[in-house]
């Protein structure tokens, strides 16, 4: 199941142990919803039915963060995935699990690629086939649970980085062309001369944070350092940061080479609708507005001129623009 859902490369930077121990999180109640009776003292809570590995490293984070003065959940955790005695009691001959660190089931890294072993991109296809093949068995027989097949299908869906598509689509949004005036210079040391792609330049862009309290401290600081990034490459002329519920609570406005610094005020409901009336209403027709929200909520009913993208901290889609997962942050 771990390499079947991808955990074995998306663990991007997390701790092992706790990556280790959110991705058993994950996979435990869908083995038990399969049918299958697994070991005593294995992991496995109801509250994290349904969830990500990701989300559920990120509440296992935040609550040892909150319990820094002792050894918390965590430590319990380790505690009891530490039963590495898996050794069978029958014949010698009788094949047994390997005594392991992270006793039964540890989510190890892909094996990086060298002449022997593939890439990680066609190691995931390896999996993917094979997955794809048992999945059609198993439905022909009817022996696939709908939590398991979810969890199977959303398992690409998780392994695309969001930082990548909020790249994407917002340079995407920006005009541009190619020109002989400025050379690909990544081609002049081969004696080629050809065209470089020239951006017009960026004028006004529109962030919208739903403050009705639908977004993490976590998922707002990365927002934020990934959208200074873009910024800092782009340098638009001006930034407006609106903080949104049911209304536009505050406005701020950052000019060319200014860092933004996120603080949402407010809280309730969610309106969509107050945000695109606050830009009719200054005549401001942003290059984009990207939204930082759940997607919970009221949208406009006509589409407006400009693009929009939005990042999303739920599941749900939106009536126009493009939608950037961001769930798993």
């Amino acid at each position: 199941m771990h390499p079947a859902l991808h955990h074995h490369v998306r663990r991007s930077g997390r701790d092992p142990k706790r990556w280790n121990i959110a991705c058993d999180f994950a996979i435990n109640p869908l083995l038990v919803d399969a049918g299958l009776n697994l070991p005593e003292g294995v992991l496995l809570d109801n509250r994290f039915r349904g969830m990500s590995a990701e989300q559920i490293y990120n509440l296992l984070e935040s609550e040892t963060s909150e319990d820094s003065g002792d050894e918390g959940e965590e430590g319990e955790l380790e505690a009891n995935k530490s039963n590495t005695d898996q050794s069978s009691t029958g014949d010698a001959n009788e094949p047994s699990a390997p005594t392991t660190e992270g006793g039964i089931g540890q989510v190890l890294d892909a094996p990086l690629p060298d002449e022997e072993t593939p890439t990680i991109e066609e190691q995931v296809r390896e999996w993917d086939i094979a997955v794809n093949q048992a999945t059609t068995i198993a439905k022909h027989a009817g022996k696939i649970p709908a939590s398991l097949n979810r969890a199977l299908e959303g398992a690409a869906e998780a392994t695309v980085a969001w930082r990548e598509l909020l790249r994407r689509h917002w340079s995407d949004t920006i005009p541009a062309d190619y020109s002989w005036m400025r050379p690909n210079r990544r081609h002049l040391w081969t004696g080629l001369y050809l065209p470089g792609v020239v951006r017009e330049g960026v004028g006004e862009i529109a962030i919208a944070v739903d403050c009705s309290g639908s977004v993490s401290a976590r998922q707002l600081r990365l927002f934020e350092a990934e959208v200074r990034s873009i910024l800092e490459g782009q340098r638009p002329e001006r930034v407006y940061v609106l903080y949104f519920d049911a209304v536009v609570q505050k406005v701020e406005t950052y000019e060319a080479g200014q860092p933004i610094d996120l603080n949402p005020v407010g809280g309730g409901g969610t309106e969509f609708g107050p945000c695109f009336e606050w830009l009719d209403d200054q005549g401001i027709r942003p290059q984009t507005l990207v939204f930082l929200t759940d997607l919970y909520g009221s949208f406009p009913p006509p589409s407006p001129a400009y693009p929009v993208l939005w990042a999303s901290t739920g599941s749900q889609n939106a009536p126009f623009g493009e939608v950037i997962p961001m769930q798993a942050a």
